[in-house]
Parts: C-alpha cells; sequence; structure tokens
C-alpha cells in the first residue's frame, strides 16, 4: 500500500512539475490567486500510458481546493488538498527550483534518481499529502 501511495505522490508531482514547466503562466498564477483551472495532460511515463488532471478548484472555507486526478492502466487515484495561502506559496516555490531533477525523474523513471525522496519538492508535497487535514487520497 505505502509503494501504491509513493507512486501517486510521486506522479502528483510530476504532473504539476511539468504544468510549471509547460504552463508556467496560467497554472502558476491560477494556483496562487486560487482561480478555478484545469489542466490536462496524457504523457508515456514508467513505461505506462498516463492521463492527468491538476484543477485548481478555488476558495473552500477560506482554503484553495485542489484536485489531482491520476488514471493508469493498473488504476486511479485523485488526491484532494485543501491549502493555505503560505503552502501554496511553499509548494510553488519548490517545485520551479526543483525543475530540472523532477523533469528528469518524470522522463527517465523511478531509478533516474534514487534519492528523490530528498527533492525539496518533494519533501513538501508529503508533508501535505500524508498530513490528513490538508490532503486525501480515493481510488
Amino acid at each position: 500500500m505505502k509503494k501504491i501511495y509513493s507512486l501517486i505522490l510521486f506522479l502528483t508531482i510530476i504532473c504539476a512539475g511539468t504544468a510549471i514547466g509547460m504552463e508556467a503562466d496560467r497554472f502558476v498564477e491560477n494556483f496562487m490567486t486560487c482561480t478555478p483551472y484545469t489542466e490536462r495532460n496524457s504523457s508515456q511515463m514508467f513505461g505506462m500510458q498516463v492521463d492527468s488532471a491538476l484543477e485548481v478548484l478555488g476558495f473552500r472555507g477560506g482554503l484553495c481546493g485542489f484536485r489531482s486526478t491520476i488514471n493508469t492502466p493498473s488504476g486511479s487515484a485523485k488526491i484532494e488538498c485543501n491549502f493555505t495561502e503560505e503552502q501554496i506559496m511553499e509548494l510553488i516555490s519548490a517545485m520551479e527550483n526543483n525543475r530540472s531533477e523532477i523533469e528528469t525523474f518524470a522522463q527517465q523513471g523511478l531509478d533516474s534518481n534514487p534519492n528523490i525522496d530528498s527533492n525539496p519538492a518533494v519533501v513538501i508535497f508529503n508533508k501535505y499529502f500524508t498530513d490528513s487535514s490538508v490532503c486525501s487520497v480515493t481510488n
């Protein structure tokens, strides 16, 4: 079960990092201002087709709603989070500052960086991902 959650976490970070790299202005602006926005991606990762969606849902109870949906041939998962403005800025900064490592990981697979767990973007997202008061995961 932990391996599945790790894969979901990595795929979400990769998708978010890719979104920042490809659509930096739109995704970052909407995430920073918590304005509703949806970005869909389809790519080959780890030898399989991965379809993903990143959604900024807007403000909900003073927090910014965020949803990441990952679909692969072996299953799907949805992560929903409610972030404070400070958490959003921390995540965006970490993803932007570590974009090349995230992109390499996405292109070359799980073995491209055995220390990906120590990547600041992964560390920060994992902190929120595992905090049930911030994020929840459904299959």
